[in-house]
């Protein structure tokens, strides 16, 4: 089942997550969202528009010969990007930035974003295929994007004062390493550690293992295993590789037989699966919505032997109504009113055994000891716009991924966290 296909691209947008994408042809009489378009350009010729289930639009036009895409949420305009010729920004001192950080690269496309409360210049490059986008002032200085999602109304300093949060012996909010994903890793999916300076990621539609080098800050090899799909997360047991499918569909890779990948059915009655992880001889699977035709407020975790895949077993339940409780109760000064968790990855400490499971539709880290819940970590938008993957070093040291959007504003990050 294919996930979100267009990823919310605003610095104010609510993350969408596990919703369908529809793509249509708009009728420009009928829509409400046509009136902000018309404020924008009187004679548009609308190329394209793509809409998603929580009500976020975005429309591509032509207006004067010149192209323009903007966003829009609840009849609110949130970015217009429009295509600027080289000539009309400061292209020397662009170019000198780029030779110093970015040798090998070519310069290829250059847009002006607007929000409501700046503009800025957004920088495409190309080298040996891969695209990167960088952010510029108008002035041609760098420009740093910080994630705003207007949906979230948590008061953050108040979490980093609250007793639970502190009690997990992690700053979340406070990274000690921030590592910023190339292009190619913007939509990081998933993260398995590999060794002290190696982390392998995998992303949402190509079927490629990638190593990703923390000293040098760079993909340093890839591993093809599959074509296309939609692949969530991964998991490392000593040479051997799995890659989960959302439709549960479990790729072996073994990296002395690189030729060579298996693929095992999990038999599992869930339409969306995304977390994976080893520990101790056992793969636990996480599935992402409730299972067919079973409660809606409950979440399955699952266990099978990495040796015998045929025989996976219920692992965890997770009900979502005992998640809201616990919220409720610790963290009554945040006021909060409803919790969605959609677990999309989980990952096992190697010295408290407690299982970590990450929810990204609404930025949540349910933390379980023995089966039991123990505590409840909120996120920051800010920090992790999309959290879709954890890993752990052996002396407890954290690694959270987190994707970007489509349109590029924001990053794929890794986030280290050290142990506290």
């Amino acid at each position: 089942m294919k996930r979100l296909l267009f990823i919310l691209a605003s610095l104010q947008l609510t993350a969408c997550h596990g919703q369908t994408n529809e793509k249509k042809q708009v009728e420009t009489d009928s829509k409400d969202y046509m009136k902000i378009v018309y404020e924008q350009c009187s004679k548009p010729d609308i190329i394209e528009v793509e809409s998603t289930t929580d009500g976020y639009v975005e429309v591509e036009y032509l207006c004067d010969g010149k192209r323009y895409e903007i966003g829009i949420r609840n009849n609110t305009l949130l970015f217009s990007e429009h295509s600027v010729n080289l000539n009309e920004i400061p292209l020397d001192k662009i170019n000198r930035k780029l030779e110093k950080k970015y040798q090998g690269w070519t310069l290829d496309e250059v847009s002006q974003v607007k929000t409501n409360d700046t503009t800025f210049l957004k920088v495409e490059i190309l080298k040996d295929g891969i695209e990167q986008n960088l952010y510029f002032t108008n002035d041609g200085k760098w420009f740093k994007i910080k994630p705003i999602d207007i949906s979230s109304t948590l008061d953050f300093n108040a979490v980093e004062r609250n007793i639970m949060y502190k009690s997990a012996k992690y700053k979340f909010h406070k990274p000690d390493s921030v590592y910023e994903m190339p292009d190619l890793l913007k939509e990081v999916s998933g993260i398995a550690l590999s060794s002290e300076n190696v982390i392998y990621c995998i992303q949402d539609e190509i079927g490629s293992i990638f190593a990703y080098d923390l000293k040098k800050q760079e993909i340093s090899n890839s591993y093809r295993f599959t074509d296309i799909g939609d692949f969530e997360d991964l998991a490392i047991n000593k040479n051997i590789v799995y890659v989960l499918r959302s439709d549960g569909n479990l790729f072996v890779y073994d990296f002395k037989n690189k030729t060579k990948t298996s693929q095992t059915m999990l038999q599992i009655s869930s339409l969306n699966i995304e977390g994976i992880c080893f520990s101790d001889g056992y793969i636990y699977i996480a599935c992402k919505d409730a299972l067919v035709n079973h409660v809606e407020s409950k979440r399955m975790i699952y266990r099978v032997k990495a040796n015998n895949l045929d025989k996976i077993e219920p692992y965890l339940e997770i009900n979502i109504d005992d998640l809201y409780k616990f919220l409720t109760k610790n963290y009554s000064e945040l006021g909060i009113t409803k919790i969605l968790f959609n677990p999309s990855s989980i990952a096992i400490h190697p010295k408290t055994k407690e299982m970590y499971v990450l929810s990204a539709s609404d930025r949540f880290i349910a933390i379980y000891k023995d089966k039991q819940l123990i505590n409840i970590i909120p996120l920051s938008a800010e920090t992790y716009y999309k959290p879709e993957g954890l890993s752990f070093y052996e002396n407890g040291d954290l690694l959270i991924s987190s994707e970007g959007d489509k349109k590029g504003f924001v990053t794929g990050t890794i986030n280290l966290i050290k142990n506290e």
